[in-house]
């Protein structure tokens, strides 16, 4: 039984790794060689769910109807799977540009045991076990994924006060000293809108 990320490991997660993934596309990660083998598994590691699943469109799988090869058949006995799933690993997995990827995504977000299948050249048994040795980082990587709806919350409220200052506090009827104190105020909240648009545009980004 073979899978293409046996010797991958956490300690794979290098400064160079991160770089890579601020790259400004998944395309230009794939056709540099980077989301392949564990070199590429560190590199995945550090992208974001969405660039994740940018990156699964462009999966070599993506072109065939022949779901099952992924999958065990119903009453298909143990030994004719794992040898159709070898086959499968060659023909999809081996050459795919997007495999540390695609397995990445599955470790973060795997399916149901029964309805496991062969991901990123991993067999479902390898998948489960880089799972368990691997929970706490998948566990923070999960974390960061959700990161942008909350950030996208923090920056709908800062938005909200800035309208509501502009207009409640600005206009003729406010007195000039009113109207100076209103205006710092205002200017403050705007601030505060521009540095939580710019933290959400840079996680949601490659910036991550």
């Amino acid at each position: 039984m073979t899978s293409m990320t046996a010797d991958f490991t956490p300690e794979g997660t290098t400064e160079i790794s991160r770089v890579l993934a601020d790259t400004p596309s998944a395309a230009e990660l794939a056709d540099g060689g980077y989301l392949t083998g564990p070199e590429g598994q560190a590199v995945a590691s550090q992208m974001r769910e969405s660039q994740l699943r940018e990156a699964l469109l462009l999966g070599r799988c993506g072109g065939t109807n022949d779901v099952n090869a992924f999958y065990q058949l119903n009453e298909e006995p143990a030994e004719e799977w794992m040898t159709r799933r070898e086959l499968t690993i060659a023909q999809y997995c081996a050459p795919c540009p997007i495999a540390a990827a695609c397995l990445e995504l599955a470790l973060r977000y795997p399916e149901h045991p029964r309805d496991l299948a062969v991901r990123g050249g991993t067999t479902e048994e390898m998948q489960l076990t880089l799972s368990k040795a691997d929970h706490e980082r998948l566990a923070k990587a999960c974390a960061l994924d959700a990161r942008p709806a909350e950030q996208r919350v923090e920056r709908l409220r800062p938005a909200r006060e800035v309208k509501r200052l502009t207009q409640s506090h600005i206009g003729l009827s406010v007195k000039p000293d009113v109207l100076k104190t209103n205006h710092t105020e205002l200017k403050a909240a705007v601030a505060h809108h521009e540095r939580l648009q710019g933290e959400y545009r840079r996680v949601t980004g490659w910036a991550a």
